[in-house]
């Protein structure tokens, strides 16, 4: 009976591991396109698979007869398992550090400045900045129109966020007649 349980488990971690590797090339894949930052969700997100794999390993080392050779396999199998867990955290941090606002890789990389505008809008009170702030903060906006009210300027943020990015994103900024900024928006081109 015993060897019967142990070898049932055993396909069951062969048919998870399958899973495993998929689900967490999914993951990946849905990290890097969608820009996913470090946080609490998402690392639970990415753990749960890997703490579902050592359980069923543990249930395996449990039942299992041949405890030594099974052992070694178990272990082999969780330290390949975790090579995936690690890129996506490795990937999840960096994500998360090139969406934290910097103003040199704001003036230098534009098609980056994506991912840092919504650090930048939480992190800078942009309202009552005059235009000489936002300048010196932001750099030359890429469009400036004058209008009756004031002054709008554009900053290219780089391709919209999401699966299929078929617009760019643009941060548009609003200053009355006195050059402070009145209002803001992220608005797709």
């Amino acid at each position: 009976m015993e060897k019967g349980k142990s070898s049932i488990l055993w396909g069951i971690l062969y048919i998870y591991f399958c899973l495993y590797i998929l689900m967490y090339l999914v993951f990946i894949f849905v990290i890097d396109m969608v820009h996913v930052p470090l946080s609490v969700m998402s690392i639970l997100v990415v753990v749960m698979p890997f703490i579902l794999l050592v359980i069923i390993q543990k249930s395996i080392l449990h039942v299992s007869a041949r405890r030594d050779k099974g052992k070694k396999q178990l272990f082999t199998i969780m330290m390949v398992g975790f090579i995936p867990l690690l890129v996506c955290t490795v990937q999840l941090s960096i994500n998360k550090y090139t969406s934290n606002f910097n103003q040199d890789r704001w003036l230098n990389y534009e098609e980056k400045r994506v991912h840092m505008v919504d650090d930048l809008l939480q992190e800078h009170k942009l309202i009552g900045k005059s235009n000489e702030e936002i300048t010196k903060l932001l750099g030359t906006p890429m469009k400036t129109r004058s209008w009756a009210e004031g002054i709008t300027t554009l900053y290219y943020l780089g391709n919209e966020r999401g699966f299929i990015p078929i617009d760019s994103e643009c941060l548009v900024l609003q200053f009355d007649k006195d050059g402070r900024v009145i209002e803001y928006k992220v608005q797709r081109d």
